[in-house]
């Protein structure tokens, strides 16, 4: 069955969303999470107050519609296009999420603030970061059943991997913590993927290397 094109109307309602999702990207952007109100997103995307309403229930609506086209574009660069091996591939992966994270990190640092401050904004993050955990849940199952690695908790393993990328970004990116912030993403990202290589393809039992 053939799809009909989208009508005049719905094509310019389609702009104005995109016009309004793009003006709270900046506002968040720009203030933060607190700071940042329906009226500055309506003035910045230059519509009516009430035009808001029909797109989204509130600040939290956008906000959360934010997050999922920055963490869309996050997912598309975490995949890995020109890697030989497994090594490399995880490399490019990581270094995709780093670069892509380190752009929107002001948007990151505003989730992390509405995390702590709004309980309706906690299961948007964690619902953002289950996408980025369950990729790496399915990819290790798929190593286990191959046999390419030894058995592991896939799901155990594959928090723990997430997590150490994430909170590196975080500390590194947005917090701006310690002594690592003068390292690049090229550099991170190869000492993220050793200890992620490491960990996955070492095989059991195998001694520490000095």
């Amino acid at each position: 069955m053939d799809e009909r094109a989208p009508t005049k109307r719905q094509q310019q309602a389609a702009a104005t969303q995109e016009q309004l999702l793009a003006a709270a990207r900046d506002v968040f952007c720009e203030r933060g999470y607190q700071a940042a109100t329906v009226g500055a997103i309506t003035s910045r995307a230059n519509t009516a107050h009430g035009t808001f309403y029909l797109y989204y229930r509130n600040k939290q609506d956008a906000f959360a519609a934010v997050m999922d086209s920055v963490a869309d574009e996050l997912y598309r660069e975490a995949e890995p296009v020109g890697a030989t091996d497994a090594r490399d591939a995880i490399e490019e992966s990581i270094r995709g999420f780093l670069e892509a994270y380190v752009r929107h990190r002001r948007l990151w640092r505003s989730l992390l603030e509405a995390s702590f401050t709004n309980p309706e904004i906690e299961p948007v993050w964690l619902s953002l970061r289950s996408r980025f955990v369950d990729r790496i849940e399915r990819d290790l199952r798929l190593l286990v059943d191959a046999g390419t690695v030894r058995p592991l908790d896939a799901a155990l393993v594959a928090n723990a991997l997430g997590g150490m990328v994430e909170w590196t970004a975080t500390t590194q990116y947005v917090l701006g913590s310690g002594s690592t912030v003068e390292r690049t993403v090229e550099e991170t990202a190869a000492a993220l993927a050793d200890l992620w290589f490491a960990a996955v393809f070492a095989p059991a039992g195998a001694p520490a290397t000095t």
